[in-house]
């Protein structure tokens, strides 16, 4: 008697706590990384101009890496931030270093979207990380030249932050371009000034720029033929266009910090 009260009273209180708007005890359905998600979105904006995902090994020689694309032997990035597994061979410190492979096996005009992870010799923090996915944008084929570095330009910033949001090109220089740019946009964050933007109201969210004549002829192209090239870290874009504040969890498996990105 005594138990048949204890089960009355356990299946009251059960039925009395049951919400219906709650959502289903079920296995949850996730959804891509956000880095992936970045990429893929970057990937479908692309595809109509004809360019096509590489993902790039790991690991890359250093001729790729560094000689190929005209980094001098004591340049930072090669003497300082790059891990070197075995003689002449290292991890992927960006993904430009694809871009000798697509023009050299380019028998026509060629596209391509180059996305690895890249590893660099940084302390970890919140803006930074020794591990980061990159992502670059390579078209090789005669007659290419600004006008059409900023119309893919164009497509990368509409993709990532809506086809009427405000950017520029400054001036830069990267060693294996012969005419660089930095790419910055009006800061997501503010409308006249803040941390993020460090009062500008613009940030920088990548490069692009016309590759030099020099490397086209080391990586075996065409001698009428040009190339542009563009790229962009993927973190970098998550930090501006969702509002982290720190990139390292990013690396890691906490499902309630990934599910805001859902």
């Amino acid at each position: 008697m005594q138990a048949t009260a204890v089960n009355q009273t356990t299946q009251q209180v059960a039925a009395e706590s049951h919400d219906p708007g709650l959502p289903g005890a079920g296995p949850r359905v996730g959804g891509p990384h956000p880095v992936t998600a970045i990429v893929q979105r970057l990937a479908e904006a692309f595809r109509p101009w004809g360019f096509a995902v590489r993902d790039l090994p790991l690991l890359a020689t250093e001729q790729e890496n560094f000689d190929l694309l005209g980094y001098p032997d004591d340049h930072p990035t090669r003497t300082q931030l790059t891990f070197s597994p075995v003689r002449g061979v290292v991890l992927r410190t960006h993904a430009s270093s694809g871009i000798p492979a697509v023009l050299r096996e380019a028998t026509g005009p060629a596209r391509s979207l180059l996305v690895g992870t890249c590893f660099r010799n940084e302390r970890p923090s919140q803006f930074s990380s020794s591990q980061f996915t990159q992502i670059d944008g390579i078209a090789v084929e005669p007659g290419l030249g600004l006008p059409e570095l900023v119309g893919l330009l164009e497509v990368m910033v509409g993709a990532l932050f809506g086809p009427d949001h405000p950017w520029w090109l400054n001036r830069s220089h990267y060693p294996f371009t012969a005419v660089g740019f930095a790419v910055e946009v009006a800061c997501p964050r503010c409308s006249g000034g803040c941390g993020e933007c460090h009062g500008r109201g613009r940030v920088e969210i990548g490069s692009g720029g016309l590759l030099a004549r020099d490397v086209l002829a080391a990586c075996g192209c065409q001698d009428d033929w040009t190339a542009v090239s563009f790229g962009c870290s993927v973190e970098r874009l998550l930090r501006l266009s969702h509002g982290v504040t720190d990139i390292r969890p990013l690396l890691g498996g906490d499902a309630g910090f990934l599910a805001q990105f859902d």
